[in-house]
């Protein structure tokens, strides 16, 4: 019997051994898995990441799986995490080969030439945007074509399953380490964004994972801190971004994260894999575990986390477990079957669809994609430069900008664009000063960096120390001398601006922008390109004011999420407190009007599965053409649960030329109204008014309309409601009375129970309470009394005192 298909997955486990099915889900190398030959199994190769194929990871599997032999290797006689250092060493000089040593660079002749076996032009990997730059795109295309160009090149390289394709760990704290790679600190943005990432990659034969699952928001004792988070932030943040890869997307591989969260590793948690994942979710792929991230092989199989990386890993506890009945083998086979369900569709089982790289669509793609995502943050009229212009660039990055972050994303190539080289380009050698400033200057360009990384979180929230300091006396001379100033952004997540955000005149940030990124900033400077990113996330004025201020990243092991629902401008509204820029900020060379809000109507009943077009139109009234992002939020008016004072619920970027006018729609139904509730153990959408409101940042708002929304009230009366509620509210005291014999119970005896039975539920203080006072009454007479009083009961409109449209309005 020999693995082919899907339908072949149950006979072939069928004639594994116990021993071969521990083998096969458990890694065997650190970048992929073994392979069983006599079943026709082959190995797999798992390599990150969304911004490129890590080169180096790929350095270690061939090694690993001994396709990389030679007298060098004797003499590196390097081993284990030796061996990760090691390669990470020849990787990080592969353009600086001067910096090796001869057996280092045999290692890496060697290297090369098997890339050529595999890829004939010999091209190495390009370098795309990461995570932050897609959600500043607030673009799904965009992200769509990048995924598909990096799916591509993984195909190329020979790549099964390409890591991290997307990371959408939530932008929880501006310390976090990996912000760079992730999307945005709002759920809805990263489910209209991510799930693309999921389909382009997949579309090219290479299976997607996305990770972390779930809630990995921190560095700082990633592998064992634990999360107090409450199930509402679970499912209403941190949940909705993997709900939409895996139901939207299709994505075939979700893995697990290091952290713990209330008590329990993500590895080794059934409610979350199991219950959620795969119950709630639909799920069908397979689940893996971050590297190292599972402390238990067995308990994380009976959790359903199905396949331990990295390798080699002994498999005898898993052996042993099955043999002492402490395992159910069922479980282990279930854990096999969902592997090779989708190992049949990798490349190493379909073959690859791509099998050499076209660098010059990935240029395209990678510069489309920058600029796509470069967002101007501040312009008092200096930008765009003419190209008369002489400048003086000051800033290690105005030569090469930080294109991607470090650890398992990094991205190791010889392309790469520089902001000098290109803006030499557009404006000749003569009008531009490195590092220095003459009586001819006209504008100083500063290039600083805020480095991110996998491993560690960042200290504070300035600019590295040594741009800091750069950009604190660059700014201060170019002021003495009367000199325009250009900051310009090459950073890992936001940084504290106040000491100069004065002083400069314009700010452009251009996140960590892929090999691309020096040519799309040019263009963008010198409005070749007019700048149309948004901020996907906050920028407060000062890390005191951010949501996880007091609570991150945690001590003694555990951190608490204090700010529950309220993760980023969630948090900034509720508490008012004015961020340096907004979520959804971003500035253009043009201007845009908002000119008209309509809804399709201004009813919409939950019950029958209604929805509202909600349409916008918009007009470029400036001189340029460019892109601008309708933003639609929604505020709940009167709710029972506590709710952030809007959320974004939906947009669309649309290009205009000048004068030109677009009328976007968006489509609000039940779903997008809905919250999380515990209690009730589902999302609920109360009847009443919503405000939908239209704008291009979530503190920029032009238009709005109410929405009334009708249908079934889970929080209207009954049997369960606590007796305060109807106790309080005078008409359901009076249906109340109406509805039992004279004498029963009067008003007095009722308002008593406010004090003695506030929390109990009206059923409770009907039988305890108000049954025994009715002697005369038989069973059946009593139950009917009760029925009728719920049925009055529920038709209560307990949303609102009045209900009535409020005025539109524009402000």
């Amino acid at each position: 019997m020999k693995l082919m298909d899907r339908a072949s997955v149950k006979d072939v486990i069928k004639e594994m051994t116990l021993e071969e099915k521990a083998l096969l889900i458990t890694g065997q190398f650190m970048y992929g898995t073994e392979g069983i030959e006599r079943l026709g199994i082959p190995r797999a190769m798992f390599l990150d990441a969304g911004g490129g194929v890590n080169l180096r990871q790929y350095m270690v599997q061939l090694i690993s799986t001994g396709q990389l032999t030679g007298t060098y290797l004797e003499k590196a006689g390097k081993h284990g995490l030796g061996l990760i250092a090691y390669m990470t060493k020849i990787m990080n000089n592969l353009t600086s080969r001067e910096n090796l040593s001869e057996e280092e660079n045999e290692l890496l002749d060697a290297f090369l030439e098997k890339i050529r076996e595999l890829v004939p032009s010999g091209d190495l990997p390009s370098c795309f945007p990461d995570g932050m730059l897609l959600g500043a795109t607030w673009n799904p295309d965009a992200v769509l074509h990048c995924a598909e160009a990096v799916g591509k090149e993984a195909s190329a390289f020979g790549v099964d399953m390409l890591l991290g394709t997307p990371c959408i760990n939530i932008h929880r704290n501006p310390l976090g380490g990996r912000s760079f790679e992730s999307y945005s600190e709002d759920p809805y943005l990263i489910s209209e964004l991510a799930p693309n990432y999921c389909i382009g990659v997949q579309n090219q034969g290479v299976i997607a994972d996305v990770k972390h699952f779930a809630a990995n928001n921190q560095e700082t004792e990633r592998e064992s801190v634990n999360e107090i988070i409450s199930k509402r932030a679970l499912y209403e943040i941190y949940f909705p971004g993997f709900k939409a890869c895996v139901q939207k997307g299709g994505v075939k591989n979700v893995m697990t994260a290091y952290n713990y969260i209330n008590g329990n590793a993500c590895a080794h948690n059934s409610w979350l894999i199991r219950d959620v994942l795969r119950g709630e979710w639909g799920f069908d792929g397979f689940v893996v575990s971050d590297w190292g991230g599972v402390y238990d092989q067995v308990e994380a199989l009976k959790a359903g986390n199905d396949l331990s990386e990295p390798g080699p890993r002994d498999t005898r506890p898993i052996i042993d477990a099955v043999k002492e009945g402490r395992l159910d083998e069922a479980c282990l086979d279930e854990a096999v079957e969902h592997y090779l369900n989708v190992l049949v569709e990798m490349p190493v089982m379909k073959g690859r669809k791509y099998h050499d790289i076209d660098s010059e669509k990935s240029r395209e793609i990678a510069y489309e994609t920058a600029c796509e995502g470069i967002t101007l943050l501040k312009n008092d009229g200096v930008l765009p430069l003419s190209v008369d212009t002489r400048i003086s660039f000051y800033g290690e990055k105005s030569k090469h900008f930080l294109d991607c972050g470090i650890g398992s994303g990094r991205v190791h190539t010889d392309k790469t664009s520089s902001l000098i080289d290109c803006s030499r380009q557009i404006v000749g050698d003569e009008k531009i000063l490195v590092s220095e400033m003459s009586d001819l200057t006209d504008v100083v360009i500063i290039s600083a960096a805020a480095a991110g990384q996998e491993g560690c979180d960042r200290e504070d929230m300035k600019l590295d120390a040594e741009d800091q300091k750069l950009v604190l006396e660059t700014v201060r001379e170019a002021k003495k001398r009367q000199k325009k100033v250009v900051l310009i952004l090459n950073i890992s997540a936001p940084v504290e601006m106040m000491d100069y955000i004065d002083d400069v005149n314009a700010v452009l940030c251009v996140y960590f922008p892929g090999e691309e990124g020096g040519h799309a900033a040019s263009d963008i400077l010198f409005g070749k390109r007019n700048p149309c990113g948004k901020l996907p996330l906050t920028f407060p004025k000062y890390y005191r004011d951010c949501p996880s201020y007091l609570n991150f990243p945690g001590e003694f092991g555990e951190v608490l999420y204090g700010e529950g629902i309220y993760a980023g401008y969630r948090y900034y509204d509720v508490k008012q407190i004015e961020p340096l820029f907004p979520f959804g900020y971003g500035l253009s060379y043009t201007t845009f009007e908002f000119q008209n809000m309509s809804l399709s109507s201004g009813r919409l009943n939950i019950d029958n599965g209604e929805t509202v077009q909600v349409k916008v139109t918009v007009k470029n009234t400036g001189n340029m053409a460019g892109s601008e992002v309708v933003q639609l939020y929604i505020h709940d008016q009167e709710s029972t649960l506590q709710k952030a004072v809007k959320e974004l619920k939906g947009f669309q970027k649309v290009f205009l030329n000048p004068g030109e006018s677009k009328e976007v729609t968006m489509t609000i139904g039940k779903e997008q109204l809905s919250s999380y509730d515990p209690y009730e153990k589902d999302w609920v959408c109360e009847p009443g008014i919503f405000i939908l409101l239209a704008g291009n940042s979530s503190r920029n708002i032009y238009l709005k309309k109410s929405l009334l929304v009708e249908g079934t009230n889970v929080y209207g009366y009954g049997p369960n409601t606590l007796f305060k509620r109807i106790n309080d509210d005078e008409r359901a005291v009076k249906i109340l009375l109406e509805g039992l014999p004279e004498g029963v119970i009067d008003r007095t005896v009722l308002k008593n129970y406010n004090n003695t039975l506030p929390f109990q539920p009206f059923e409770k203080v009907w039988e305890k309470e108000i049954v025994p006072r009715m002697h005369n009454k038989t069973e059946a007479e009593i139950s009917a009394m009760f029925l009728n009083i719920c049925g009055l009961l529920k038709r209560l409109d307990v949303t609102a005192s009045e209900k009535k449209y409020i005025e539109d309005t524009v402000y």
